[in-house]
């Protein structure tokens, strides 16, 4: 008997096409199974409130405008709650320009804000980590986050962790 016969067939059973799909189901219900046993596996202990500072650079009026106190803040990506956005704070933002003369000054940009969004939640706080929203927070690192009216960059600036 040959492994695979005259009409394409593993061991005259099943075609090979079909064990393919089989097992590529096979590997993501494994993959979502194993993922979501990850996320329940969050130790109660370790959540505390954690207040996250983010810098959302250069936008339009019209964007800092749409991030409102008391709106739930969102990971983009996963839909997971960071936590609610408790204070906003929109400042002009700041723009390298050239002088006539050749040095360059910082001047702020007529039309563009820089805006601090502080975000308060249920995080995961070990000792090498904080987790807020799938994200690990870290000062410097980006975190793609969203509200009810907008969807936004930013920064981390700041992260505090209530004892």
């Amino acid at each position: 008997m040959r492994l695979i016969d005259d009409k394409g067939r593993l061991l005259g059973l099943i075609n090979i096409v079909d064990l393919a799909v089989i097992l590529l189901l096979a590997a993501v219900a494994t993959r979502v199974g194993l993922k979501s046993r990850l996320l329940r596996a969050v130790n109660p202990s370790s959540l505390k409130t954690v207040e996250v500072v983010l810098l959302v650079e250069d936008v339009r009026p019209a964007t800092a405008d749409a991030l409102a106190e008391g709106d739930t803040i969102f990971n983009t990506k996963s839909n997971a709650v960071l936590g609610k956005l408790v204070q906003k704070e929109v400042v002009p933002a700041l723009k390298e320009v050239e002088t006539a003369d050749g040095q360059l000054v910082l001047a702020e940009a007529p039309y563009r804000k820089d805006v601090y969004i502080t975000v308060r939640g249920q995080g995961q706080v070990t000792e090498n980590v904080i987790i807020l929203g799938g994200y690990e927070m870290r000062v410097g690192a980006n975190a793609q986050v969203k509200g009810q009216k907008s969807a936004v960059n930013s920064i981390v600036f700041g992260v505090k962790v209530d004892e």
